[in-house]
């Protein structure tokens, strides 16, 4: 068995095929970990939907930012006014709207394997959690909320996105705010104040932004950096940049910007990319 790791597919439906048989993935044997985002921007979303759906017992996934958004958008009894004719299509096909209430609503924020010592989550594993309980804790509260019927938190959440909570305060929030920060340092974070705190607005590499108040958030101090290999995705800006530490791995390699959809071989230490078309 091989276990491999991919970034963002962002609805890529064919480069998905293509990598996964340039692996020679067998999903019999083999474990596909997927770091998030797997709709949106491209042109097969319900492809990617319909076929990992249909492995699902092959994969371990995290939700994204824009999954998160998808499975809003259907638990929402509000009528929303959607542009995107991408997402039209997924919120008008029966078997879709199966997929995300049955399957995709229930996936976690965070996976982990406590013998190979690997955490994945879409955004990171932010600064301010330097304990693996309390990740995991985490991870399932936001999951139990979104799943579940009277789900309040999670939709007032979407709806005001523009209020963000940035501070973990020592493990002393409760509540919606609680429910806020989890997901935004789960998946929406990529640079910290100095102090630890989310940023939840820049989005450029380290070398291409002029401010010292900020740092990406593999940069701190953290103890669970050390010990676990840390999957993510969210960040295609940082492909190639040699950023992170070795055992922290980003695999956004802008599949959706018209680069590359990565994979990467635990057993074998390799990356492996293709080409996406735009």
């Amino acid at each position: 068995m091989t276990t491999y790791f991919i970034g963002d597919i962002h609805g890529y439906y064919n480069e998905l095929i293509s990598l996964l048989k340039k692996i020679n993935f067998n999903y019999k044997n083999d474990k596909l970990w997927i770091t998030g985002d797997l709709i949106a921007r491209g042109p097969d979303s319900i492809k990617v939907l319909y076929f990992l759906y249909s492995i699902k017992t092959s994969i371990k996934l995290v939700l994204g930012n824009h999954d998160l958004y998808l499975i809003f958008l259907i638990l929402s009894s509000d009528n929303y006014n959607i542009n995107d004719p991408k997402i039209l299509d997924l919120l008008k096909n029966k078997k879709i709207l199966f997929i995300v209430n049955n399957w995709l609503k229930y996936q976690p924020l965070v996976q982990h394997d406590k013998n190979k010592k690997i955490l994945m989550s879409h955004a990171g594993i932010p600064p301010q959690w330097d304990n693996i309980n309390i990740i995991l804790s985490a991870s399932n509260e936001a999951q139990e909320i979104i799943s579940k019927e009277k789900n309040s938190f999670f939709l007032n959440y979407i709806n005001n996105e523009k209020y963000q909570v940035n501070n973990w305060k020592e493990n002393t929030l409760i509540g919606f705010q609680r429910f806020n920060y989890i997901i935004n340092a789960l998946t929406k974070m990529r640079y910290c104040y100095l102090d630890g705190t989310l940023e939840m607005f820049t989005k450029k590499a380290p070398n291409d932004i002029n401010n010292k108040t900020l740092k990406p958030w593999f940069w701190f101090s953290n103890i669970l950096y050390n010990k676990y290999t840390i999957f993510f995705g969210h960040w295609s800006d940082l492909q190639g940049g040699g950023y992170t530490p070795k055992n922290i791995i980003g695999l956004d390699t802008g599949c959706c910007w018209g680069k590359n959809l990565t994979v990467y071989s635990w057993e074998k230490k390799q990356f492996y990319s293709i080409i996406c078309k735009v």
